[in-house]
């Protein structure tokens, strides 16, 4: 049974410059409508539920939704969720006060992620990001003085035009918040976005593998735990919802483009807003694109995912590498140790994760 459910919210008062995401800028006149289509989508999909563990609300911009839209959503999945769930949401500190997150903890969140991405003007005006570094830091003393179980802060490096000295006043200026965790994510220009139809330069890779070793440093320095590839947390405060998707578990994603992956199969809602709010708002069926993971696929995927953690990979469960006599190269170069059906990557080879994947596997 499925045990951590998604919900995609994809509202936001503006797309950022990097932003690749299923997100509806504007159209908040919808809201209502769409809540309706969320929980008519979680009352159909709810055969393939046990007791839910985790529950994210992600987005867009989730906290466009308001508190008290997100309280009837929270209300309506309850009888489906265990007493001890973490129950996370994404959150822009623009969009919420001291009220709005005292409500969101009443209504049952109990993990709040925080999009900062920098604290250097420059770089946010780069990013196309509204908040500014006050209320970054406003919001995150609100969050914790309204009792979350676990504040988190999300942040980027390898911005166009990033230096050492901005790298280096993120970190000091993340630390100084005292937050529970701590993602850190290297920025990817994808195509589509802003960033890319202005021909913006990310730092080279020598920049990027050097802020990434800096970072790692100083964050497991002051007590972070590199428990994941870009994801930092006191101990204790992992996310137990991306936990379950490292360690490649179902999940239900509910909402427009939203994914789900059940029993080896992996399907997704449409991404138009209109299209999917008038599927739930009939008898007809949610128009899901399926793919079948085959047996190769789901070896593959286990690999690479569970070579993020930092724990040991059970190669039992995963299945052999594609080519197994690679685990022995990589040992004898430092990168990884296996024993007893046991793999793991050693501090070295966590740097270069990729590259070590590409060695032991026929798609990276």
């Amino acid at each position: 049974m499925v045990r951590h459910l998604y919900v995609h919210l994809p509202f936001c008062a503006s797309r950022c410059g990097y932003c690749a995401f299923v997100v509806e800028v504007g159209s908040l006149g919808l809201r209502d409508v769409y809540l309706d289509a969320l929980c008519e989508e979680f009352r159909r999909e709810q055969s393939d539920l046990g007791l839910l563990e985790t529950v994210y609300l992600g987005g867009g911009t989730p906290t466009l939704m308001r508190p008290h839209r997100i309280a009837r959503l929270l209300d309506q999945i309850a009888p489906r969720v265990a007493d001890s769930a973490e129950i996370s949401i994404e959150a822009n500190p623009e969009t919420v006060d001291r009220a709005a997150l005292r409500q969101l903890r009443a209504a049952g969140v109990t993990r709040i992620s925080i999009g900062a991405q920098s604290f250097q003007q420059d770089l946010l005006r780069s990013l196309e990001r509204n908040a500014q570094p006050d209320q970054v830091r406003d919001v995150v003393a609100c969050a914790q003085d309204a009792g979350f179980d676990s504040v988190s802060v999300d942040l980027l490096f390898g911005v166009p035009g990033q230096t050492h000295e901005q790298l280096v006043a993120d970190m000091r200026e993340v630390q100084a918040l005292g937050v529970d965790h701590i993602s850190w994510y290297e920025l990817e220009i994808k195509p589509e976005t802003a960033l890319s139809r202005m021909g913006a330069q990310v730092p080279d890779e020598d920049w990027a593998a050097d802020a990434y070793e800096a970072i790692v440093g100083e964050l497991e320095g002051h007590g972070y735990r590199w428990y994941e590839t870009a994801n930092f947390a006191r101990p204790g405060h992992e996310c137990r919802h991306s936990l379950a998707y490292w360690s490649a578990r179902d999940y239900l994603g509910i909402g427009v483009g939203a994914v789900s992956t059940i029993d080896h199969v992996r399907s997704r809602n449409p991404i138009d807003l209109h299209r999917y709010i008038a599927a739930l708002g009939s008898d007809d069926a949610i128009p899901r694109t399926r793919e079948t993971l085959d047996d190769d696929m789901v070896r593959r995927e286990r690999w690479m995912l569970g070579l993020r953690l930092d724990g040991p990979l059970d190669a039992g469960w995963a299945g052999p590498p594609d080519y197994p006599d690679a685990l022995g190269k990589l040992a004898a170069a430092g990168l990884l140790e296996h024993a007893d059906g046991q793999v793991w990557l050693t501090r070295r080879g966590r740097f270069v994760q990729n590259a070590v994947l590409h060695e032991l596997m026929e798609y990276a």
